[in-house]
């Protein structure tokens, strides 16, 4: 009795987790699209061209998250998790601080509740990631969100942009991600399947 208790326990775990990766699928892409209407028009209220910003590439002082990586593949799923929870937590504080820079666009009404929409896309992928880890038995880490310093207003300006596009850039890494972990989940609950039944033999 005690055993079949414990194996319905393991059943509802896993099946929690793989909930909780669908959610932060689901997430991850309602989150692109509106990352990318939120950067038009704040490009717009801010006059940033397409001509402009095509030429716009991140440095180390600009402090934001890269999504891109060359060794995604080699990745573990606590560095996956860990990585976006890091992303997500600098985004968070970051969309706020990009707000702060824009100024009144009375053409534009609805680019500030469209930047904190972000906001609250961005903190509730830091609800769910926490909850996996923790369901996985991860530690949550610690993340520093680094001190930007842009004194001009035209920096300033581009740096908005630049939050706005590579946040859109890591929904898409989210997303690959999530689809990553929930595929090993899957696979780890068909190899112990595999070895129980081998075993049982």
């Amino acid at each position: 009795m005690a055993a079949r208790s414990l194996l319905g326990t393991a059943r509802v775990h896993r099946n929690t987790l793989i909930e909780t990766l669908k959610s932060c699928i689901e997430l991850g892409r309602n989150l692109r699209p509106k990352a990318e209407e939120t950067m038009r028009l704040y490009d717009q209220c801010q006059g940033l061209t397409d001509k402009v910003t095509s030429g716009v590439m991140l440095s180390e002082v600009d402090g934001i998250p890269l999504a891109g990586t060359s060794r995604w593949a080699d990745l573990s799923d606590q560095e996956r998790l860990s990585e976006n929870f890091r992303a997500y937590k600098v985004f968070s504080s970051f969309l706020r601080l990009a707000l702060k820079n824009v100024p009144d666009c009375a053409r534009y009404p609805r680019l500030p509740d469209s930047v904190m929409d972000l906001c609250t896309k961005a903190e509730s992928l830091l609800v769910l990631i926490s909850q996996l880890m923790m369901a996985m038995g991860l530690a949550v880490p610690s993340v520093r969100v680094p001190q930007v310093d842009a004194p001009k207003d035209w920096d300033k300006k581009v740096w908005g942009h630049k939050v706005l596009r590579e946040l859109s850039n890591w929904s898409l890494r989210s997303v690959r991600d999530f689809n990553k972990l929930k595929t090993n989940l899957s696979t780890n609950r068909s190899r112990r399947r595999h070895l129980r039944s081998t075993q049982l033999r």
